[in-house]
C-alpha cells in the first residue's frame, strides 16, 4: 500500500490552471458513424442483390447507390478528429475542412442548446461581436454550412454535440465557463 501525501494548495492551483491540461473538445462519434456505414452499406447489399433491370429493379439499384453514398459518408465522418477546441486562449471549430479560431475577447456570447432527448444532438454556438471578416475569408462551400447554422442558431459558427459528437466533458455549459473566465458569457439556451 503506498502513502498518499497531500499537495499544498499553491502547488495544486498551480497544476489547475496548467493550460496544456485545460481543454474542451467536441470529437465525432465514432461508434454512431461507425454502426451507420457498416448498416448503410448492409442494406445497399441486400438492394443491389435483389435489383434487377426491371422498373423495380432499377429502383433498388438506385436506393443501392444511395446507401453505398450514405455509408461512404458516415465512413468519412469516423475519420474526423476535434470538431470544436476551447482552452484558455479561446475558441476553434471546424466547420467542413476550415478552422476558425477566435480569441475569448473576440467572442460576444458562447450559447449552448442543451440536448432535449437521448437521440437529439445539442449545439454550441459562438456569437463574436464581429463575424464579418472571419465570415468573408471562408470558401463558398463553407459558407452554405454557415449559413444553415445561422438559420439553425443565430450564428454562423456552431458545432452540435450529443449522438453524433461527443464533448470532452459532460457539463458543456460548466467546461466552457471555466474556460472563458469572465471574458465573455456562456449561457445555456431554454
Amino acid at each position: 500500500m503506498t502513502a498518499h501525501t497531500a499537495m499544498p494548495r499553491s502547488e495544486q492551483h498551480a497544476v489547475d490552471t496548467d493550460p496544456a491540461t485545460h481543454e474542451f473538445t467536441v470529437k465525432a462519434s465514432q461508434k454512431v458513424h461507425g454502426a451507420l456505414a457498416v448498416g448503410a452499406g448492409l442494406v445497399a447489399i441486400g438492394f443491389a442483390t435483389s435489383a434487377s433491370t426491371s422498373p423495380t429493379g432499377v429502383l433498388r439499384w438506385i436506393a443501392a447507390a444511395a446507401f453505398v453514398v450514405l455509408a461512404v459518408i458516415c465512413a468519412r465522418a469516423m475519420t474526423v478528429g476535434a470538431m470544436l477546441v476551447a482552452d484558455e486562449v479561446g475558441i476553434r471549430l471546424r466547420i467542413r475542412n476550415e478552422w476558425i479560431g477566435t480569441r475569448w475577447e473576440e467572442i460576444e456570447e458562447v450559447t449552448v442548446l442543451k440536448r432535449r432527448h437521448p437521440l437529439d444532438d445539442g449545439r454550441i454556438a459562438v456569437h463574436l461581436f464581429d463575424p464579418g471578416p472571419v465570415l468573408s475569408e471562408m470558401p463558398a462551400a463553407t459558407r452554405k454550412v454557415t449559413d444553415a447554422n445561422r438559420r439553425l442558431t443565430g450564428t454562423s459558427l456552431a458545432v452540435p454535440f450529443g449522438l453524433t459528437a461527443r464533448p470532452s466533458n459532460g457539463e458543456v455549459v460548466q467546461a466552457l465557463h471555466m474556460l472563458a473566465d469572465t471574458r465573455c458569457p456562456v449561457r445555456e439556451q431554454v
